[in-house]
């Protein structure tokens, strides 16, 4: 209750100082509003300036509202690099899937991010990746013994079990779904290797 109070203190005392100083050059509002932060660059202050009419209170208040909002990762499915993407799996081959990752968020992966199929239980921890990092990421696997087409549907998600960014889904022709092994190798160095029995 006592940080509440304090933290109330500190943006009314903000509030105030900023108040006080009057001016109607734009580029001196924009030096006052980057001086309540030491990463506020000319474009954002500028942004936050603009919305609210250049007061300079107004878009202090409103920075800081934005700032309150809690952040979510996010991703975003670049390209499909597979190698014969576009061909026919026989059955029980080998064969490779190669994606395109990018954080296109606003702050990093979380520790413990994993990438998952939407059929099995086993989860693959992905990087931790900054934003606008870009990942690729390799998975090995087998087509089914029995003739039919099968999907596969993979996802992120943050440590806590929420989904994030968008579902990777790729359909291969003429084959049915039933079971396959998979090995993820994601980056240079994590290689992880699973076995999976999918039923209908």
């Amino acid at each position: 209750m006592e940080d509440n109070q304090n933290m109330d203190d500190i943006e009314q005392n903000f509030l105030t100082q900023f108040s006080s100083m009057v001016t109607t050059d734009k580029d001196d509002l924009v030096k006052q509003f980057q001086s309540i932060g030491e990463n506020l660059n000319y474009s954002t202050a500028t942004f936050f300036l603009d919305m609210n009419n250049w007061n300079l209170q107004a878009a202090v208040g409103c920075y800081f509202d934005f700032m309150a909002f809690p952040r979510h990762p996010s991703m975003k499915f670049l390209n499909d690099l597979t190698v014969g993407k576009d061909e026919k799996v026989t059955p029980n081959t080998s064969f490779k899937q190669t994606w395109l990752l990018q954080n296109n968020g606003d702050i990093s992966w979380p520790d413990g991010t994993y990438l998952q199929n939407e059929t099995e239980e086993k989860k693959y921890v992905m990087p931790s990746l900054s934003p606008n990092d870009t990942t690729i990421i390799t998975i090995d696997q087998i087509s089914p013994v029995n003739v039919g087409p099968f999907i596969t549907r993979w996802c992120l998600y943050a440590s806590n079990g929420t989904q994030f960014g968008a579902s990777i889904s790729r359909n291969f022709r003429g084959y049915r779904y039933v079971g396959m092994r998979v090995q993820i190798k994601i980056g240079k160095n994590l290689s992880l290797i699973k076995k999976a029995q999918i039923k209908k």
